[in-house]
């Protein structure tokens, strides 16, 4: 069921031109890795604020909210949405600002460092996979069913070029303005269109009256099982370990502009989720008996008038390019510096053969995501996976390497991905169900301890390598 027409079609092609016009315009400043990477740290306010909203939004942040509030109800507020924004305070109050600094190193700089050659290879190698951003392409395919009808994979395509277009031709700074004119058009075009939806089922008494033979649908808590409450939980802490945060506040033009920025956030992200929420409940009312997240596009599109359509399907694929595009730039990044130049030191790399094996990087970040995005049946899945998987592996080493002051071993650091990524992909491939309450025993809870207990014992082997404090630029 095709829902657009000629004129939203003949809107969405002359944006992207224009979005691709931009990229293409911001390229003459790419002159090296400073320039391609971190914008010559120059970013203002204004285009920090933007690029992280769009960024840390995207398709999970918009459809994927959607339907898992569809799915779980008001849980899904209170277990995520307030434990992923409240957990960002220290970072824009005390993380942020120390991560300013004019330095050159990255997270696998930080791993190098602490643990070794080795360490930093395996945490590059999981922070390349985690960039792929697997659930946001996962969104690509239920916009494209609901507005043109077309199969999944293509839209993905047609997507993840796009995207790599943009991220290879303007950096970070075409990313960054890129990402503003997604953040006007999301936040416009998801907001005109909720009063109307929200009035047709009568608001919250509406929704209230509507689920009444499901109570736990609008508890605080009831609505989820434990373990994926729990897992949900501890996703919220990933951002401690989430490249884009590290490379935004350096490229900020001072400390203090990304700490009001974040503060900025904020505000911003309470009130869009609660948008994003509400909708997710009203998919549930209205539309019971479709895939939520495709219920809900459609909804919409139904609900706008010719023209609007397309401001809104510019702004739901807006939000999903602004999120990839930032992960490939970080993620080609991570192959060609993190990866290639610690594997062959002796290369003689110049910053132009750096900024084009980072452009096939995101290539290679764009192929992987296809062949593995349409195997969720929510777009939330696709993203609880990858966190999970690259919080069980890197996330221990990569937090004690930063806050732990006393010795620290390569032992340490490889012993704890190892085994993390161990527990997590066995407990993948056989899962283990508690209790009908409980629900099946999410691998990240289980992943997680076991790395911590990995690294303590990993750090009674061999010798220190604590080369002094460490702080991660990006």
């Amino acid at each position: 069921m095709m829902m657009l027409t000629a004129i939203d079609n003949i809107v969405i092609v002359v944006s992207v031109i224009a979005v691709l016009a931009i990229g293409y315009y911001f390229s003459k400043s790419v002159t090296n890795m400073e320039s391609y990477y971190l914008a010559n740290r120059s970013l203002p306010w204004s285009l920090v604020v933007g690029t992280l909203m769009a960024s840390w939004y995207g398709g999970v942040g918009v459809v994927g909210t959607v339907g898992y509030a569809s799915v779980f109800g008001l849980a899904s507020w209170f277990i995520w949405s307030i434990g992923a924004h409240a957990v960002r305070f220290p970072l824009a109050l005390w993380v942020g600002p120390r991560i300013h600094i004019r330095s050159d190193i990255t997270i696998p700089d930080v791993m190098h460092g602490t643990y070794g050659k080795l360490a930093a290879i395996i945490a590059s190698v999981f922070l390349f996979v985690y960039s792929a951003q697997v659930g946001e392409i996962t969104a690509t395919g239920f916009i494209g069913e609901a507005a043109w009808g077309i199969n999944k994979v293509l839209v993905g395509i047609i997507v993840v070029i796009i995207t790599i277009l943009l991220t290879c031709l303007g950096g970070l700074m075409g990313v960054a303005v890129t990402d503003m004119i997604f953040f006007f058009f999301m936040v416009a075009s998801l907001s005109l269109v909720f009063p109307q939806i929200f009035e047709s089922v009568g608001g919250l008494a509406g929704i209230r009256a509507a689920t009444a033979d499901n109570p736990s649908f609008m508890h605080p808590v009831a609505g989820m099982t434990i373990s994926k409450a729990l897992m949900l939980v501890i996703l919220c802490i990933n951002v401690y370990a989430d490249p884009t945060f590290y490379q935004r506040f350096s490229a900020s033009n001072s400390a203090r502009t990304g700490r009001r920025a974040m503060l900025t956030c904020f505000c911003l992200w309470m009130a869009f989720d609660a948008v994003t929420e509400v909708s997710g409940f009203i998919v549930r009312v209205k539309h019971p008996e479709l895939q939520p997240e495709l219920g809900y596009i459609r909804m919409v599109l139904g609900n706008l008038p010719e023209g609007f359509r397309a401001l809104f399907i510019i702004g739901l694929f807006g939000a999903i390019i602004s999120t990839l595009d930032s992960y490939y730039l970080i993620g080609g990044t991570t192959l060609a510096k993190d990866i290639y130049l610690r594997m062959f030191p002796n290369v003689e790399m110049s910053d132009k053969k750096l900024i084009n094996l980072s452009r096939a990087g995101s290539c290679l970040l764009g192929v992987m995501g296809l062949g593995m995005a349409f195997r969720f049946t929510l777009v939330y899945d696709a993203m609880a996976f990858f966190s999970s998987l690259w919080m069980s592996t890197g996330f221990v080493a990569v937090l004690m390497a930063i806050m732990y002051k006393g010795k620290k071993t390569p032992a340490a650091g490889i012993l704890s991905m190892l085994v993390g990524c161990g527990f997590f992909a066995w407990l993948k491939l056989n899962p283990v169900v508690i209790s009908e309450s409980f629900g099946e025993l999410e691998p990240l809870l289980i992943a997680l301890p076991a790395s911590l207990i990995a690294w303590l014992i990993g750090n009674q082997i061999g010798t220190d390598r604590n080369m002094g404090s460490n702080t991660i630029r990006g």
